[in-house]
């Protein structure tokens, strides 16, 4: 029995290359992490802290999140796109499958995702020279990056499932995107319980402390990364914090798929 079935595969060259057409896609998924992340690196400028690192050394990990963040509203806006073509009940009479699409989804969404930390990574460690503690680091930096994108790809599918329209799936998934994102500290420093109830505060300070840290697994979290100043040590490791991540992950994943292969009328 093949893994992954012909059909997921066509459905996602099909998707990719769709992506890839619209320009809305690229600007809110590409162009818009690069305009924040150079802002932000004129904003933080490129003097360096007591510990020898500069303060966007701390910040772009943030970025990072930010731009794989942006993989709920793509998820969100395509999902309820096929819903209202019809798509969806289309495929309920043909030998493609609910099955096929979802997965085709998913794969479409994990490379496009991937590309965004790729061209990220360029632009902030080969071009502006960030610190990374090594290249092991940076890769492990990079599978937490793509790990929570995949979280982020299932809700979006979750948020589309609950709307109606694109328009409503594409003002909700962005409404929800922006206050998510403030809400755990990945662009600015947020310090405040509400942080752990946040998917991206997980997938940000495991790859901080990792990445541009140097810490290992079995080391504690910080409360935010504000490391050296205002920032405490939780009682939760970062095995612990990347576990948490697994689990959004997973539960997004699943729920997701469940609410996908219902076949209601739409």
């Amino acid at each position: 029995m093949k893994l992954l079935d012909n059909k997921a595969i066509q459905i996602a060259i099909k998707n990719f290359k769709d992506k890839i057409r619209h320009w809305q896609y690229v600007f809110f998924s590409l162009v818009l992490p690069i305009m924040f992340t150079i802002m932000f690196y004129f904003m933080l400028g490129t003097e360096e802290l007591p510990s020898g690192k500069t303060a966007f050394d701390y910040g772009f990990p943030g970025m990072i999140t930010y731009a794989t963040a942006i993989g709920t509203m793509n998820a969100a806006i395509m999902f309820a796109g096929e819903r209202s073509s019809g798509m969806l009940s289309r495929l309920d009479t043909m030998p493609t499958g609910r099955k096929n699409m979802f997965l085709g989804a998913l794969i479409s969404e994990s490379i496009f995702l991937s590309l965004q930390i790729i061209i990220m990574f360029v632009i902030g460690y080969a071009i502006l020279g960030l610190y990374f503690e090594s290249p092991l680091a940076l890769l492990f930096g990079f599978l937490i990056a793509v790990l929570f994108g995949i979280s982020s790809v299932g809700l979006g599918i979750i948020i589309a499932s609950m709307s109606k329209t694109v328009e409503i799936a594409n003002a909700f998934s962005l409404l929800f995107f922006m206050v998510i994102i403030f809400l755990s500290g990945s662009l600015m420093p947020f310090d405040s319980p509400i942080v752990y109830f946040t998917p991206p505060f997980w997938a940000k300070q495991v790859y901080l402390q990792i990445v541009v840290m140097g810490h290992g697994l079995g080391e504690n979290l910080y409360s935010s990364s504000l490391i050296g100043s205002s920032a405490e040590v939780i009682p939760i490791s970062l095995l612990g914090g990347l576990l948490i991540v697994v689990a959004y992950t997973i539960v997004f994943i699943i729920i997701g798929i469940i609410i996908f292969q219902k076949k209601t009328k739409f």
